[in-house]
């Protein structure tokens, strides 16, 4: 019966792959390593400008007590580190940073996921006076990829790719889904700017250099000269006093000899400017660059969606002349991945389709084994989408896996079909295919059927749950009940379209 509406069942069979995809590209999310069942997060609290290495150890210690509040039942252990703000290898020191690392107790042993508890001490570390910014980074696994959004902008002009930051940063704050945003031109300790003169300055004989020498020797000092005490040499270096270093009066005081020998007054070529000053000064490849950043809340939108609305929304960046975006982070190391994992997919392919010219003798019937690949999808996409589950790094993995079985069914269907041809010449096409689909039905069957029993198990955490295996259990279990009718009706279907289109030609 079906095969002779081999035509209209193959219809329907891309009908329903195209319907699947298109329902993919609505509903379902890209997350390299989703973090439900992450265990660890870290906090990254600033205090106010210019507050001491003890200022910063007191807010600390607040935060400390509201974590430790979790109780045994979700908090494992936490180490804190004040001074310092990321991981042990690249941190930015700073008297007002401090990063605690929070280790929770395994995922089948609590009730909360780490983003539930994470959103339950924000508001809680959020109350206390002092914290200038706060930012949690949820730890979900996997390869270190940066934060979910990392926008950086890349630029010579200082004005412009200020401007182009906040702009930003203003707009992602406006992305529904998007919080802790940040960027790393942080203003440090307040500082003094000495701006030049440079007409007055080149006539009173001065230069650049003789002012930087001049103001450098006063406050960090200049050895001069040594002497030698018994066995030690004594260095004698000339400085300000330190009283005169801690008053900003005594640098407008300050005389630089020209190149006649004159002393001349520092506050008769320039004028002074106070305020906070950059806490570093960051480059990328060169250029000097301001790095947008922020986390996102998975529920809503994604680390891809959320980069690709910034890049979509500011174009190419006529109004900020000679700025650029680098993307990076996770939405960046997805793309990369994805890229990657689709080229070792399509590698497999053409190796197995290399295999089975080999093995059949023929370049048409490994087109057809080959063909059924893409319709294995469908099952895959099916079941994430109906178990709210994004697309992950490991679910890809197993779809790779999949696509080894559907090859092995329909080889051993297709190789009985060319058996039973060869013993009896005189059998019609169709009774070929119809029979020996009937004799690999139960063996096709029971395959399925056992691999799908074990598998689940392990998909539902049946007897003890591993998130980061389940996915790639789900998608070779659902991908199989979708892959059995493939084997036992698409596959059939295929062979006899193209023998009939094989014999016409």
């Amino acid at each position: 019966f079906i095969l002779n509406r081999r035509f209209a069942v193959i219809f329907l069979f891309i009908v329903t792959l195209a319907g699947t995809v298109f329902w993919a590209s609505k509903s379902m999310t890209i997350i390299l390593f989703p973090s439900q069942a992450a265990d660890a997060f870290i906090i990254s609290l600033e205090t106010e400008s210019g507050s001491s290495l003890q200022a910063t150890l007191d807010k600390t210690v607040e935060v400390e007590k509201i974590v430790s509040a979790l109780g045994e039942n979700e908090l494992d252990s936490f180490v804190s580190r004040v001074g310092l703000q990321g991981d042990v290898i690249a941190a930015t020191e700073s008297e007002n940073y401090a990063t605690m690392f929070v280790s929770l107790v395994p995922f089948t042993d609590r009730d909360r996921t780490a983003d539930q508890i994470v959103e339950d001490l924000r508001p809680r570390i959020m109350a206390l006076n002092g914290i200038e910014d706060l930012r949690f980074e949820v730890d979900a696994g996997g390869p270190p990829v940066g934060r979910p959004i990392m926008i950086r902008i890349v630029g010579s002009n200082d004005e412009i790719r200020k401007k182009l930051a906040t702009d930003v940063f203003a707009y992602l704050d406006s992305i529904d889904g998007v919080k802790d945003i940040e960027r790393n031109d942080r203003t440090g300790k307040d500082q003094i700017e000495i701006k030049l003169n440079y007409d007055r300055l080149a006539r009173l004989g001065l230069t650049v250099a003789d002012v930087a020498q001049t103001v450098r020797i006063a406050y960090d000092g200049e050895v001069v000269t040594s002497v030698r005490y018994g066995e030690d040499d004594v260095a004698f270096r000339v400085i300000f006093q330190k009283s005169a270093r801690t008053k900003p009066n005594y640098l407008t005081q300050l005389h630089v000899a020209n190149q006649q020998g004159r002393l001349i007054p520092i506050s008769q070529f320039s004028d002074f400017e106070s305020g906070p000053g950059p806490a570093n000064f960051n480059h990328f490849k060169g250029e000097r660059s301001i790095v947008v950043s922020a986390d996102i809340n998975t529920d809503i939108t994604t680390s891809v969606i959320a980069t690709n609305q910034i890049l979509d929304h500011f174009g190419n960046l006529q109004d900020y002349p000679g700025m650029r975006f680098e993307v990076g982070g996770e939405a960046h190391e997805t793309n990369e991945s994805m890229r990657a994992l689709l080229f070792i997919f399509i590698f497999a392919v053409l190796g197995i389709y290399c295999l089975l010219i080999l093995l059949f003798n023929s370049l048409w019937q490994p087109v057809l084994i080959v063909a059924a690949l893409p319709f294995a999808i469908t099952g895959v996409i099916i079941s994430l989408i109906l178990h709210s589950q994004p697309l992950g790094f490991l679910a890809v993995i197993g779809m790779i896996g999949l696509a080894g079985v559907v090859v092995n069914d329909a080889l051993v269907l297709v190789n009985h079909i060319n058996e039973l041809r060869r013993k009896d010449p005189t059998l019609p096409i169709i009774d070929a295919v119809a029979q020996g689909t009937g004799d690999r039905l139960r063996a096709v069957l029971l395959t399925s059927i056992t691999t799908i029993a074990g598998l689940l198990p392990l998909a539902y955490g049946l007897g003890g749950a591993d998130p980061y295996m389940s996915p790639m259990a789900l998608v070779l279990g659902y991908g199989l009940v979708f892959a059995t009718p493939i084997t036992l009706i698409l596959v059939p279907c295929l062979y006899l379209a193209g023998s009939f289109s094989s014999s016409r030609t």
